[in-house]
Parts: structure tokens; sequence; C-alpha cells
């Protein structure tokens, strides 16, 4: 049967231990069926505590008057029992050590933040290929036709997904910044720059491009060159921020992943 006792400097005495040890404790492993006392020094520990904790552990062995108890330091040659428990009374301070190790310190904002970042990958995915299905509208030469109701519903629904994207932004970086997690501040506010920018863009409306001569009120004539430039633009923006946040929530996926699932 094993016993665990922890040595207290400060009383000068040491108390049967049962569910942790820090790693500033000295400990005892009393072995009452091989008659061995593995002692235990803490990383955090001193050696004045492991010679005052030596010269009282005659307190532990009063309670085995007829048995001589040999003492030893706990090192790699252990049986595998003395280590195993060791490592189960330590897994509550390692837990804790593993937690502080880590930027975001809530399974809150771990989960939240995951959540916004994939909508907002998404979404400016979906902006793009709303602008981009103007390739596929009527063309005449070099000329891109285009009814004036559905030029307007096309940037509207490109401008709702792009505000509804700066939206979601905010309050990532709000959680980035209550975090403090650095990376995710300055990639959430360079995204919120751009989206701004291309919000401010679009809602130039009918002065995006120049309409060509035979453009009506109604009905407007793009020239494809125009229009492929304007892609362009728009394509190169959203890289900017959606190509390092890919990199970002797929590196925040890996690292909390075990807090999220």
């Amino acid at each position: 049967m094993l016993k665990t006792f922890i040595f207290f400097e400060s009383g000068n005495k040491w108390v049967e231990e049962q569910s942790h040890l820090l790693y500033h404790d000295l400990c005892a492993f009393v072995d009452e069926d091989n008659h061995v006392i593995f002692l235990w020094n803490g990383p955090q520990s001193t050696k004045e505590r492991l010679k005052k904790g030596t010269e009282s552990i005659n307190q532990i062995l009063k309670d085995y008057p007829s048995i001589n108890f040999v003492a030893k330091p706990l090192d790699k040659n252990a049986p595998p029992n003395i280590k195993n428990l060791l490592e189960k009374l330590l897994e509550a301070v390692k837990k804790e050590q593993e937690v502080e190790s880590y930027q975001f310190s809530h399974l809150s904002t771990i989960r939240f933040h995951l959540v916004l970042s994939v909508i907002l990958l998404i979404l400016p995915i979906i902006t793009f290929a709303i602008l981009a299905s103007s390739l596929l509208w009527e063309s005449l030469g070099n000329n891109i036709l285009i009814s004036s109701s559905n030029y307007n519903n096309w940037l509207l629904y490109a401008n709702i997904l792009l505000i509804i994207s700066l939206i979601i932004s905010i309050p990532i970086v709000a959680i980035a910044i209550y975090e403090y997690d650095i990376p995710i501040i300055v990639f959430s506010s360079t995204s919120i720059f751009i989206l701004i920018l291309l919000i401010l863009y679009l809602q130039q409306g009918i002065f995006l491009f120049q309409f060509q001569e035979l453009s009506t009120s109604s009905l407007y004539y793009i020239a494809k060159t125009d229009l492929y430039i304007f892609l362009i633009i728009i394509g190169f923006a959203i890289a900017l921020f959606e190509v390092p946040n890919i990199f970002n929530t797929a590196n925040f996926l890996i690292t909390y992943k075990k807090f999220i699932f």
C-alpha cells in the first residue's frame, strides 16, 4: 500500500496528502509493502526544505514502530507505481500550467472567436463570387450589358455582405483585445480598415464605371476591360486580409481544438 505525505516547512511537520501536489512541494511516498520511503523534492522546492523534511521523517515512521524503512530520493529508477502516482498527483498543476501557456484563457471566448472568424472567412468569398457573377452578364463585342435595376442589386448585395463582415470584425477585435492576442488584433484591425475602404469604394455606384456611349438610364454598357480591372482590385483587396486570416484561423483551430470539440 502507498501513502503520500507533504512536508510543511512553516510547521515543520508532515501531513498526509491524497489529491494533488505542487512544484514547490516536498513529498514522501511511503511504500508500506517494500518498507521504502521515496522522497520527491519538487523542481520549485529548495534543498533547505529537503534537509528539514528528511530530518523530520520520524514523524511518519512513528506510525510504523516495528518496521525499519529505508529513505531514498525518487529518481528515474523508482518503481512504476510510484511514478504513476506522482504523475496523477501532478495532473492538476500541469493542466493549470498548460492553460496559462495559451493566449486565450476562456472557453467562451475561444468558441465565440472561432465561430466569428469562420463566418468572416466565408462572407468575403461570397461577396467576391457575387461581384464576379458579372462575368456571366450578356456581352456585346467589347462591352457587358446590364439593366440599371440588376446593376444596383448587384452592388447592394455585395455591400450588405461587406457591412455584415465589418460588423463581425468588431467583436473579433474586442475579444482579441480582452485576451491580449496581438497578432489577431493586428489582422482584425487590418480587415476592418480594408472592409471600410471596400464599402466606400462600392458606394460610388454608377460612378464605378465609365458607361459606354450606347448606355441609357435603364441599360448600362460597361467595357469588359473596366470590369476586369474592377474585379482585380476587389479580389486583391479581399485577398489582403482573407489570406492572412485563413492562416490565422487555421492556426487558432489547431492550437485550441482540444477546447472546442
